[in-house]
């Protein structure tokens, strides 16, 4: 599954040593999309800012909380299609 979109914001995340960066991405002006780049796809980001269009490739991860039972679906970036 591909996601295109304008870059909203790109944070920062560091949770118990789980280091990731999450991106804010619009494909339009209703929705958004937050999409996870984890591991070596953080330095994927490095080239890219704030108001920059870019296409990611995504695999979707369905997690429950095993101390809330609380589920979560998470957008995965695989790959950067879409130099800059």
């Amino acid at each position: 599954m591909t996601i295109t979109g304008t870059i909203e914001t790109i944070e920062y995340r560091n949770t118990a040593g789980h280091e990731k960066k999450v991106v804010t991405l619009v494909p339009d002006h209703r929705q958004r999309a937050f999409v996870e780049f984890r591991g070596r796809r953080m330095a994927d980001l490095d080239r890219y800012k704030e108001n920059d269009e870019i296409q990611v490739a995504v695999t979707l991860e369905g997690k429950i909380s095993k101390s809330s039972g609380i589920q979560y679906n998470n957008l995965v970036a695989q790959e950067v299609i879409l130099p800059n």
